[in-house]
């Protein structure tokens, strides 16, 4: 699968994993393992944990925690597609002024939130005793000078491509919108609502907890090709 047009990125499946190639990425900026591991390692919450056996050798274009020019090749054993996404943000957050915040709106229909936190790791811990899933919705902050219209595009097909969960993509303000008048109307937030389906195969318990990190990748990839 490859996306974008400026950066460019191809996923390919190979026997124990993926292998991600990154072209067009600018040379001499500065990467290091640890950038990588902080990002991945956001993907822990209780009930849920990456893959232990998963691990990242880079074959090409990054020598002396420096992007040389050449195209960036990972292979990623144990790895799966959103997680290599994540590899991808890492590298791309690096050439962005403002990189979106991502935050968790409801799991399993209990809105996010301090007051919440009890009720949602009740529900969490009875998920993961009953090997159940908690679908959920997360929010994302875009700068404000983002052209929505580029920005759609290739957000949407890379969500929908990369993880099966995602059931609906909402833009601004959604459907409400369509209620007010123009006269209403004020500056609108540049902002998406993701909404999230259970996880059927590996019984992620809350999603959102989860990926958020996996949709900041693909905000910021977006951002640097609209």
């Amino acid at each position: 699968m490859i996306f974008g047009k400026k950066i460019k990125i191809n996923f390919e499946n190979i026997d124990n994993g993926i292998k991600l190639t990154i072209i067009n990425f600018p040379k001499n900026i500065p990467i290091t393992a640890l950038d990588f591991g902080k990002d991945l390692a956001k993907r822990t919450m209780e009930g849920y944990s990456p893959n232990p056996k998963e691990e990242i050798d880079v074959i090409s274009g990054i020598i002396d925690e420096k992007t040389n020019g050449d195209d960036i090749v990972f292979i990623y054993t144990d790895g799966d597609l959103p997680s290599a996404m994540i590899l991808v943000g890492t590298l791309c957050k690096k050439l962005i002024l403002e990189v979106p915040t991502v935050t968790p709106l409801e799991i399993g229909g209990i809105f996010h939130g301090e007051k919440n936190e009890a009720y949602i790791r009740v529900a969490i811990q009875k998920m993961i005793i009953t090997n159940d899933a908690l679908g959920s919705s997360v929010e994302i902050n875009l700068p404000l000078d983002t052209d929505m219209n580029k920005f759609k595009g290739i957000f949407s097909e890379i969500a929908f491509s990369l993880i099966p969960e995602v059931q609906s993509i909402q833009f601004g303000f959604g459907t409400a919108i369509s209620k007010k008048a123009n006269s209403n109307l004020s500056a609108q937030p540049k902002r998406v609502e993701v909404s999230l389906a259970p996880h059927i195969d590996s019984k992620i318990p809350a999603l959102a907890l989860v990926y958020d990190i996996i949709f900041q990748s693909i905000a910021v990839f977006s951002l640097l090709n609209s």
